[in-house]
């Protein structure tokens, strides 16, 4: 990743933001510490743009404080504000902070938020009455659909925080661990780049960052397994890298367009692309596909 070009394209608060982070981290203030929290705070970003998509949210810039529905949002520093829908005035909060070295997240929760003020990216969220008075700034927000009923909405919210906890709480594990070993799909981005699906999509500016998280996540979720078994298969590396990208470029991305063909006809619309991979890892047919490429019957 281009980390020059990428500074440009993160707002310089948030560059701030993360330098003055790698003090708490214990990491050497060097570039590769940067980079280290930069690839951390893209991860985090994904995983809520994946999280939005794939539960019944919607990702907004702005949220009237008078609207009935509730909304979740993360800040510069990773912090998680889940806000529940409007119930007699009230609502009900979880505010999270997941400090980079932390082992357990430190939550604090109440039943009677009121909003001061619209929420908006880039603000902070203040509450007029509560525990809670206010979170720092907000980088993204989603909220609830409107179809979903109060009780449902505040199970979907405590559903989505819970993901964003733990995936959270992982990305920074992950962050500060130090991989060894060198041959492990995580350590193996000169493949990545050469993954066909990224070229499949067109996007610039910080987006196509964001993207370019979301995809290596996926990438690791479906591939690690595959990977591990063609090195257990083949001696050379230039072996090994052929049988990989055979198949992630010519067998996967053949399966893929087709599960994407077939799950949009019988939906009646396009699913789009990147919902379509994050299906997969779900898709029992997947793993038999899988399978039989591990056991040489595909």
């Amino acid at each position: 990743m281009d980390y020059e070009n990428l500074k440009k394209d993160i707002p310089k608060n948030v560059i701030k933001h993360l330098e003055g982070l790698i003090v708490e981290t214990g990491l050497p203030q060097n570039d590769e510490s940067m980079k280290t929290l930069i690839d951390a705070w893209l991860t985090k970003r994904a995983l809520f743009n994946k999280m939005t998509e794939h539960d019944n949210f919607k990702r907004v810039e702005t949220m009237k404080k008078d609207n009935k529905n509730g909304c979740i949002a993360i800040t510069y520093s990773g912090s998680i504000i889940a806000i529940g829908p409007l119930v007699d005035k009230k609502r009900e909060i979880d505010y999270t902070s997941i400090a980079m070295r932390a082992d357990v997240p430190q939550s604090m929760s109440a039943l009677d938020g009121i909003l001061a003020d619209d929420i908006t990216c880039d603000k902070n969220i203040v509450f007029k009455e509560g525990s809670i008075q206010k979170t720092s700034p907000i980088m993204d927000l989603a909220i609830s659909l409107e179809k979903e009923s109060e009780k449902k909405q505040l199970e979907s919210i405590k559903k989505a925080n819970q993901k964003l906890k733990s995936g959270f709480a992982k990305v920074n594990k992950e962050a500060l661990k130090k991989d060894t070993k060198k041959d492990i799909l995580k350590n193996r981005n000169d493949l990545f780049k050469k993954w066909v699906i990224i070229s499949w999509f067109l996007s610039g500016g910080l987006e196509r960052h964001i993207f370019i998280a979301r995809a290596k996540l996926l990438w690791l979720e479906l591939f690690t397994g595959v990977y591990e078994s063609i090195s257990k298969k083949k001696n050379t590396k230039a072996e090994k890298d052929k049988t990989f990208l055979e198949f992630t470029n010519e067998k996967f991305a053949k399966f893929v367009d087709e599960y994407k063909w077939y799950e949009s006809e019988k939906k009646d619309f396009d699913v789009g692309l990147m919902k379509a991979l994050e299906e997969l890892p779900e898709y029992h047919e997947y793993s038999s596909f899988v399978e039989k490429f591990k056991t040489g019957t595909l």
